[in-house]
């Protein structure tokens, strides 16, 4: 008696063990609570707005017969975006993920009593491919490549000094001549991303334009020369995911 008691008992514990981790629908149906319904479907796809800061440089470079000489010229930007990253498969984690965003390069030097502001507004296109690692249930290494698209909206440089102001609009070529702003630039971007509770991504990249933003080709003094100039710089990215 004593031996089925505890057999009783025993048999007890167990059964209400396994109600706790058991829902029961109807009579004969169960259902266990997986890991991919408490954090979410490993796959699946999903949006991230994000805001980000361009630390970033007019890397300019000039040649003339067989000599050349390169410069750079600091400016900044921000970004205000969208991504929607689309799962390309429910068993590998890669994602291609299209976007749109807008940009603000801006810059402003004052030295001996005289000052030169630059400003321009773009929109950005960028598309990229993101493989997911999943580090923990709360965080992913996600690192991406890809290409964008940017059209240079609106553009001004503004100088001033002792003797008034000046503005031009960088892509007028009768204010600017030759070293006029080109509107559409091709480019490509890489870096990674890192996802935190399935809820915001930090991350950092590194972008460079393809196409040249001035280009400028002529001859002086019989010697042919060459100057062009691209963006290129970092991507500093906060966002949250939904």
């Amino acid at each position: 008696m004593k031996n089925l008691k505890m057999f009783a008992v025993a048999a007890l514990a167990a059964m209400s063990m396994s109600a706790t981790a058991q829902v029961t629908y109807g009579y004969d149906q169960e259902y266990t609570p997986t890991r991919a319904a408490i954090y979410g479907a490993d796959n699946e796809s999903f949006g991230l707005f994000y805001a980000q800061f361009n630390p970033s440089k007019i890397h300019s470079k000039a040649t003339s017969g067989s000599a050349s000489e390169t410069e750079s010229e600091s400016v900044n930007a921000v970004t205000l975006g969208y991504n929607y990253y689309i799962s390309l498969s429910e068993d590998l984690p890669l994602y291609i993920a299209p976007g749109i965003a807008a940009q603000w390069f801006f810059k402003n030097t004052k030295e001996h009593g005289e000052e030169d502001k630059f400003n321009m507004i773009s929109a950005k296109i960028p598309v990229n491919v993101m493989y997911s690692i999943q580090v923990s249930d709360g965080f992913r290494i996600e690192p991406y490549a890809g290409v964008y698209g940017r059209v240079n909206i609106w553009g001004e440089e503004k100088y001033t000094d002792e003797d008034g102001t000046e503005k031009a609009n960088i892509f007028d070529k009768d204010e600017m001549g030759d070293l006029a702003f080109k509107r559409f630039q091709l480019g490509w971007n890489a870096g990674v991303n890192f996802r935190i509770t399935n809820a915001f991504t930090i991350g950092v990249g590194y972008y460079m334009d393809l196409l040249k933003v001035q280009e400028l080709d002529g001859e002086l003094y019989g010697y042919k020369y060459s100057a062009k100039s691209n963006f290129q710089g970092f991507d500093i990215t906060l966002g949250v995911n939904f």
